[in-house]
């Protein structure tokens, strides 16, 4: 499997729903991980355990602030291991794995989904102070997705996924929720 883990994310988006459940409190690997730069306009991120590459989902703005109705959110790597080089997806990775497919977008506010996978859509909005929000069910609450921790064992050709964890924010309490979903 190549760095970019294209198959990784394939599987996991393709499974994302199967078994869900809060994200058990165990030493994460992801612990010595950088975590990117917060800015008005990250979303969140996808880390996976093969290295501290990062995945970052950013809304694109126009001056005023209004999301691009045509492009609302970009999506990147950092290279942490290539001395943080931001660099775009390749073809393959924005088509088929970690891009996202924008559905709609009406008063300020942006519908959205992987390509790899229906089953988890978000939706994208720029607060009054400016913030860009990813927003989607976490653990059946209604929250705000920080970040994504893949969980993955090389195995052959197709990487054995172990599990994936949601890391957020809920709404209504701005309570940190997670969930933990298995293939």
């Amino acid at each position: 499997m190549s760095d970019r883990g294209l198959w990784l994310i394939l599987a996991i988006t393709s499974h994302l729903g199967l078994f869900a459940q809060h994200v058990p409190a165990d030493p994460p690997v992801f612990d010595g991980f950088p975590v990117p730069a917060r800015t008005k306009e990250l979303l969140f991120y996808i880390q996976r355990n093969k290295n501290a590459n990062t995945i970052i989902y950013e809304a694109r703005s126009n001056a005023h602030g209004v999301l691009d109705a045509k492009e609302p959110v970009s999506v990147f790597w950092i290279r942490y291991t290539d001395g943080n080089k931001r660099e775009p997806l390749n073809a393959l990775e924005n088509k088929l794995a970690y891009g996202v497919r924008h559905k709609t977008t009406k008063g300020g506010t942006a519908w959205m989904e992987f390509v790899a996978s229906k089953e988890h859509p978000f939706r994208v909005e720029i607060t009054p102070s400016g913030q860009a929000e990813a927003r989607m069910l976490i653990n059946g609450r209604y929250a705000r997705l920080d970040h994504v921790e893949v969980q993955a064992k090389e195995h052959g050709f197709w990487p054995k996924i172990l599990h994936v964890d949601l890391f957020g924010s809920e709404i209504a309490t701005g309570r940190a929720i997670s969930q933990r979903l298995h293939p």
